[in-house]
C-alpha cells in the first residue's frame, strides 16, 4: 500500500524549514511527555529533527520516522540520531518497541489520521505515553493555519480535539487534554 502522493511539500521546504517553522513549546513537551524517560522514543513526522534536536539535551535514545527524504536529509546534517525514512500510517518497527511516540505538528499532515493513530499505539509499550500537539482548528489560529496549508495545496486535514479523542478513546487506558492558545496537546496512556 503506497500512501505518499506525487509532489511532496515537505522535500521542497525542508532546506528553509527551520527558519520559517517557529520551534517547538519543548517545556510543555517535557512536562506533559514526563521526560526524561528510560525507554526508546518515537518522533512520528519528526521531519528536520527540530523538536528531537530540543529533546535529546535530556532524553538519549530518540528515533525519527518521516515519509520526506528531504526533511530526514536536514535532520541527518543536524543532529546525531536514529532517523528512519516512512509512513506514518505504517512504520517498520516491532510493536510495543517504544516507550513514548510524539506526533508534534504531524498528525494533520497524514495520509490516514485513524491509521496513523492505530499505528501510534501499536509501536507503544503497555502504559507508554502517546503524546499529540496539532493546530486547533476550533480557535482563529488553527483556521488560519488550515486555511494557508489549502492554499498551498498541502494534504493538510486539521482535526477538531473531539474527533481526535473519539478516535482513540477505545484504545487507551487513559485520556489528558490540555488546550492552550491556538493549539492543543492530547496525552494518551496505553
Amino acid at each position: 500500500m503506497r500512501l505518499r502522493i506525487a509532489f511532496d511539500h515537505f522535500d521542497s521546504i525542508a532546506p528553509i524549514y527551520d527558519l520559517i517553522i517557529p520551534n517547538a513549546n519543548i517545556e510543555t513537551l517535557i512536562q506533559c511527555g514526563k521526560f526524561p524517560v528510560s525507554g526508546k522514543v518515537l518522533d512520528v513526522g519528526g521531519g528536520t529533527g527540530r523538536v528531537t534536536r530540543q529533546l535529546m539535551r535530556i532524553q538519549p535514545n530518540i528515533t525519527i520516522v518521516d515519509s520526506s527524504f528531504g526533511m530526514l536529509k536536514i535532520a541527518s546534517q543536524k543532529l546525531q540520531g536514529n532517523l528512519t525514512m516512512g509512513e506514518a500510517e505504517l512504520t517498520p518497527f516491532p510493536a510495543n518497541t517504544f516507550e513514548r511516540v510524539i506526533l508534534i505538528d504531524t498528525l494533520h499532515h497524514v495520509a490516514d489520521a485513524n491509521r496513523t493513530l492505530e499505528e501510534c499505539l501499536r509501536v507503544l509499550r503497555k502504559d507508554g505515553w502517546l503524546i499529540i500537539q496539532e493546530p486547533d482548528v476550533e480557535q482563529w489560529g488553527g483556521k488560519l493555519i488550515a486555511t494557508l496549508e489549502k492554499l498551498l495545496l498541502m494534504r493538510s486535514h486539521l482535526l477538531p480535539i473531539g474527533s481526535v479523542q473519539s478516535i482513540l478513546s477505545p484504545h487507551t487506558a487513559e485520556i489528558v487534554i490540555h488546550r492552550g492558545i491556538n493549539q492543543y496537546w492530547i496525552l494518551c496512556r496505553k
